[in-house]
C-alpha cells in the first residue's frame, strides 16, 4: 500500500497533459529517491509559480519586477512591431516562433484548440482579441493565425477567421511547410520560418 502523500502525488501528476498514471507514479517515485536540497528547490519554484502573472494584452506569463507590471516583455517591447499580431494557442508556440528570429511582431495566446470550446473562459478571450483589433493604436494592419495543423486547431482558425471578417484587418495564417495534424511548437526552424515567409 502506498503511502497517502504518493498516491496523491501521482494523481496530481496524472492531471497534466500527456501524463498516464505510469508516468505520474515514475514521476513520483523519482522525486521520493532524491536528497532534500532537490526536492526543496522544486518546492521552491512552485511556490515561484504563483508570483508569475498573464499579460494583460496577450495572457503570455511572465514575472514582473514590480506589482503594477501588467504588460510582459515582448507587449512592452518599443522595437516589436505593433502592427502585426500573431494568434498563437499555446505558451510553447510563441516560444517557436519566437525561436526563429524572423518575427517580431506582437502575439495574443488563445489557448489550447482542444480545451477551446469546451472552456467558457474562451469567449472573453475572443471578446479581448476583437477589442484589442479595433482599438490598437497603431492600427494593427494583419493577423496571423497561427494555430495547430491539427482538426481542432483547423476550426479554431475558421471560427477565427469569420469573425475576424467583419474587421478592417488583413489576416493570414501559416501555409507552407506544416503538415496535416503537426503542432507549431514541434516544428523545426527552418520549416517554421518557411510557414512564416509564404503565409497566405
Amino acid at each position: 500500500m502506498l503511502p497517502k502523500s504518493c498516491q496523491e502525488l501521482i494523481q496530481q501528476f496524472s492531471s497534466f497533459p500527456g501524463v498516464g498514471p505510469r508516468m505520474a507514479a515514475r514521476y513520483a517515485f523519482y522525486l521520493l529517491h532524491q536528497d532534500q536540497k532537490k526536492v526543496d528547490s522544486l518546492i521552491k519554484n512552485l511556490q515561484e509559480l504563483k508570483k508569475v502573472k498573464l499579460c494583460s494584452e496577450c495572457f503570455l506569463p511572465f514575472y514582473p519586477s514590480d506589482s503594477k507590471e501588467t504588460l510582459c516583455p515582448i507587449c512592452r517591447h518599443p522595437s516589436r512591431q505593433s502592427q502585426l499580431l500573431c494568434v498563437v494557442e499555446k505558451e510553447n508556440d510563441l516560444y517557436s516562433i519566437e525561436e526563429i528570429g524572423t518575427y517580431h511582431g506582437l502575439y495574443f495566446l488563445i489557448g489550447p484548440a482542444r480545451q477551446w470550446f469546451e472552456k467558457k473562459e474562451s469567449s472573453a478571450r475572443v471578446k479581448k482579441l476583437l477589442a484589442k483589433i479595433k482599438k490598437a493604436s497603431p492600427k494593427i494592419e494583419e493577423v496571423i493565425l497561427a494555430v495547430n495543423y491539427t482538426a481542432e486547431g483547423q476550426a479554431l482558425r475558421s471560427y477565427l477567421q469569420n469573425l475576424l471578417r467583419a474587421l478592417p484587418v488583413k489576416v493570414t495564417h501559416l501555409r507552407q511547410g506544416l503538415p496535416l495534424g503537426s503542432e507549431v511548437e514541434y516544428a523545426d526552424s527552418e520549416t517554421l520560418k518557411k510557414a512564416f515567409q509564404e503565409r497566405e
